[in-house]
């Protein structure tokens, strides 16, 4: 699974789980009207949890499936039959998979982009209230109410209480060492307020809603691109003011003095408040309206979150969670694969030979490279026909169709050929109008093929040079022959032919009874000589 492959699946799984969530936490539903705040706060929690881990789980989890799998892979059968197409060189040029291999750059690209936009947004309001906290003031006044309220919560940890000219709301900050920051303005509070703020932020700490929102924020830096993960997010944060909303009545504060003084923070504050979405903060004007409502709704359930029934919650999203990735492993098993080795013709394995998988059926087009031992394994591959290529320096390269099925490993195994070799020479002939006997012959110098791998290519250690016919020369006829042989495992020259026939057969004549005496040094496969085709050309051109 590639990784593009693995976020495109977390997010359609994920959009499930969410999806599971909001039918589950919505208000509309039954079980969402009989339980508190706590708890629907807790279960969208554990619901973006659970798709932060998401991605993981398609990693670790181990894949099924109700089909059996064949003990055996599936053998293609492969013909191997002597190639003498020339290996192509490396001109750095685009290859057939640069297409697909693009669309992931930019698909990568813009994840990527979008990943760091939210992250930023994200690290700026960290930034602020980490830049605000050490610079704060002590709170000497509320510290006395700070500690009973701490105390009556339970909070073992140690809480401090500042003041800040730059916080515009009272908000609470810190996972491991919480801060209170208060406004300056905190100072001239009446004491039942200050109480009431107090009880309210140290709630939060009591009931971890910064780790909370830290889950929160990762699956929206994670799935920035899915609507459903930024509405949960949204849900996220109305329950854990309603939950605190919640702690505070619980604490004895009445409804409609609680009520009274959210309205006079959001009041007060509105004009110079910017938005927090790193530090929760006590009154949001946006949802003040609900929140007032909820507060004098005296039929609402209050009850604080339990140990059973987070844990209860915790299964239940395990419980949605593994049954999303079975189906990845099921989607896995309704895929097929493709196995196999690549040999030379001497049944030895060629290693990092590149395999191109193009699907006749479909777009895809996977390609990799066999391994040190010469073996290759495509997993994961969509049902069709493929069309393959087995491309390695210094052999000939071999194509093979082959079919994938569902649920099945295909093998096809490949065995190279040799790659063919060439020589061109080109003789010039002098015209001369008298008696004056043709120049010399000039021919250019026979080039080694380089290849690499396990072929130690052949070499031209004897050569004879075409004479240009003199008759030919007086009558001006030029042209090029193109000859076809073997190069024997001993060096001479096997079954030398003209392939073309456009050209003078004086010509060919000459060019054939010179090369037929040629002499090389045999092409070695593994150390040992091996038979190899070769491509001739003879061009005889005339002196300008």
């Amino acid at each position: 699974m590639t990784w593009v492959e693995m976020l495109a699946e977390s997010a359609w799984r994920g959009s499930i789980i969410l999806a599971v969530a909001f039918a589950a936490a919505a208000g509309g539903a039954p079980w969402a009207r009989r339980a508190s705040a706590a708890v629907r706060h807790f279960a969208w929690t554990a619901a973006l949890a659970a798709i932060v881990v998401l991605p993981a789980a398609l990693l670790v989890t181990p894949k099924w499936s109700w089909r059996a799998a064949p003990t055996e892979p599936v053998r293609a059968a492969v013909v191997v039959s002597r190639q003498v197409t020339q290996v192509p060189r490396d001109t750095g040029g685009r290859t057939k998979g640069a297409t697909k291999t693009n669309t992931t750059e930019w698909v990568v690209a813009l994840w990527v982009l979008g990943f760091a936009v939210v992250s930023a947004r994200f690290a700026l309001g960290a930034g602020r209230a980490s830049w605000m906290a050490p610079r704060a003031a002590e709170a000497r006044h509320a510290s006395a109410i700070l500690e009973e309220v701490r105390r009556g919560l339970g909070i073992r940890r140690r809480v401090r209480v500042l003041e800040s000219a730059d916080a515009p709301m009272p908000l609470t900050w810190g996972i491991l060492r919480p801060v209170v920051l208060l406004p300056e303005g905190s100072r001239d509070w009446p004491p039942a307020r200050l109480r009431t703020v107090l009880l309210h932020e140290l709630a939060h700490v009591e009931r971890l809603d910064l780790l909370a929102q830290a889950i929160a924020q990762a699956a929206c830096c994670l799935y920035w691109f899915n609507p459903l993960v930024w509405l949960a997010a949204r849900q996220l944060r109305k329950e854990r003011e309603r939950a605190c909303d919640d702690a505070v009545l619980s604490g004895g504060v009445a409804a409609p003095d609680y009520a009274g003084h959210l309205m006079e923070l959001v009041r007060a504050m509105a004009a110079t408040r910017s938005r927090w979405e790193d530090a929760p903060a006590m009154a949001e004007a946006s949802d003040l309206e609900p929140r007032v409502r909820a507060l004098l709704d005296g039929t609402r359930r209050r009850y604080p979150l339990s140990r059973r029934t987070a844990i209860t919650i915790a299964s239940v999203a395990m419980a949605v969670l593994l049954p999303v990735v079975a189906i990845t492993a099921q989607a896995q098993a309704a895929r097929g694969s493709l196995v196999g080795v690549v040999e030379d013709a001497s049944h030895a394995r060629v290693p990092n030979c590149q395999v191109t998988a193009k699907n006749l059926d479909g777009t895809n087009q996977e390609e990799m490279r066999a391994n040190a031992a010469g073996e290759y394994k495509f997993a994961d591959m969509p049902p069709g026909r493929y069309a393959l290529e087995f491309r390695s320096p210094g052999f000939a390269v071999f194509k093979r169709d082959t079919a994938v099925e569902a649920g099945k490993a295909a093998r096809v195994d490949a065995t190279l050929d040799v790659g063919e070799v060439s020589e061109t020479v080109v003789i010039v002939g002098h015209k001369s109008a008298g008696d004056t006997p043709p120049a010399a012959p000039m021919a250019r110098p026979p080039q080694r093929i380089r290849v690499g791998g396990m072929v130690q290519a052949t070499k031209l250690v004897r050569m004879a040079r075409p004479q240009y016919p003199a008759e030919l020369l007086k009558l001006g006829i030029q042209g090029t022959v193109v000859m076809r042989a073997v190069i024997s495992t001993t060096g001479d020259l096997l079954n030398v032919e003209a392939v073309n026939s456009d050209v003078d057969t004086r010509l060919v004549t000459t060019a054939l009874d010179a090369v037929r005496v040629w002499k090389y040094q045999p092409t070695l496969l593994n150390g040992e000589p091996v038979e190899v085709v070769t491509t001739i050309t003879v061009d005889f051109q005339l002196a300008q």
